[in-house]
């Protein structure tokens, strides 16, 4: 079942018996779980109808909470937010406990991760409906950042929220929060600018990255030490920097690759997973190096991070004699 399917229940008054909740996107998992409850319940309702079990439940709990008849209400809503009864009993037995839940019940599973191969999951499939939340993509991000700004009072154009999601991780519990401090900073201010974003929202680790390579590559070298100074402050451990300076050169060469067999912008940006509107800036950093300069850089990545971890070298020496190897790279190649 997919998330438009949901969404068409919740507006005709459609809720079925049973669901699965699953998926990396854990701000829509909540929101939806929200949603049904509130459809379903009212203030009142919630009180005798809601239950939410955790851990370490078993299958006869469940089924105490399941065959409570609801009180005051038609609905009855029962929240299971333990893994391990996913992975115990028969598909017998789940089968035969799925099939006969009362009319009145709204059975919702809420697990961070389930096996498709598990009696489970295959019984809820059959008599349920599974929805899993993946993280969303750009274009539904930027229209979903629109929409909470507006519900605040606030308008931020299209390209400013462009701009808003690329400055961080594709997480919405994380951008919900930079949402309420940009609007805490506005006051009485109804348009959200570039500015204000810039004044307000902590950069992911991963944009600082880019910021980071970018610089670099042009020349900058000033700016890239002050980033590495920025990182080290915020405690950001020096192994996951050097890995996603790893990453990001893993990028650059298949961006090298993709711009010989001529792959158009949009579909190398699906390839080497990078959001549609920084592409263009990638491929610029990408056009500094050749195709060996950035095998050097890799080994030279991979032995930085091996001379922090042993304990060789100072990790901020390392760091900074490392972005002038990358300098020296990125002169060298752009002189040929």
């Amino acid at each position: 079942m997919e998330m438009k399917d949901l969404k068409k229940q919740l507006k005709e008054n459609k809720i079925g018996k049973l669901y699965l909740f699953t998926g990396p996107e854990r701000f829509l998992v909540r929101y939806y779980e929200k949603e049904i409850v509130d459809k379903l319940l009212d203030a009142n309702g919630k009180a005798f109808n809601y239950t939410v079990i955790g851990n370490k439940t078993s299958i006869n709990e469940l089924s105490d909470a399941v065959l409570t008849f609801p009180a005051f209400s038609d609905r009855r809503v029962v929240v299971v937010k333990d893994n391990s009864l996913a992975k115990g009993s028969g598909e017998k037995n789940w089968n035969a406990f799925f099939e006969s839940l009362p009319d009145y019940i709204c059975l919702i599973f809420v697990l961070d991760e389930v096996d498709k191969r598990t009696a489970f999951y295959k019984a809820i499939a059959k008599y349920g409906f599974i929805v899993e939340f993946k993280k969303q993509g750009e274009a539904a991000l930027v229209k979903w950042v629109t929409n909470v700004f507006s519900s605040y009072g606030k308008h931020i154009s299209k390209q400013t929220a462009v701009f808003f999601v690329g400055m961080l991780e594709p997480d919405m519990t994380l951008m919900m929060l930079e949402i309420k401090k940009v609007v805490s900073y506005l006051g009485d201010k109804t348009v959200v600018s570039d500015e204000d974003i810039l004044n307000v929202v902590t950069k992911s680790v991963k944009t600082r990255i880019f910021d980071l390579t970018d610089a670099v590559s042009q020349n900058q070298t000033a700016s890239a030490i002050r980033i590495i100074d920025d990182l080290l402050e915020l405690k950001e451990p020096v192994h996951h920097i050097v890995a996603m300076l790893s990453r990001h050169l893993g990028i650059l060469m298949k961006i090298k690759k993709l711009e010989e067999k001529k792959i158009p912008q949009p579909e190398m940006a699906k390839i080497v997973g990078v959001p549609s509107f920084v592409i263009g800036k990638t491929r610029k950093q990408a056009s500094f190096f050749t195709t060996d300069a950035l095998k050097k850089l890799i080994r030279e990545c991979m032995e930085t991070d091996l001379a922090i971890k042993s304990g060789k070298m100072n990790h901020r020496l390392a760091l900074e004699l490392f972005i002038i190897k990358w300098k020296r790279h990125a002169l060298s190649a752009s002189r040929k």
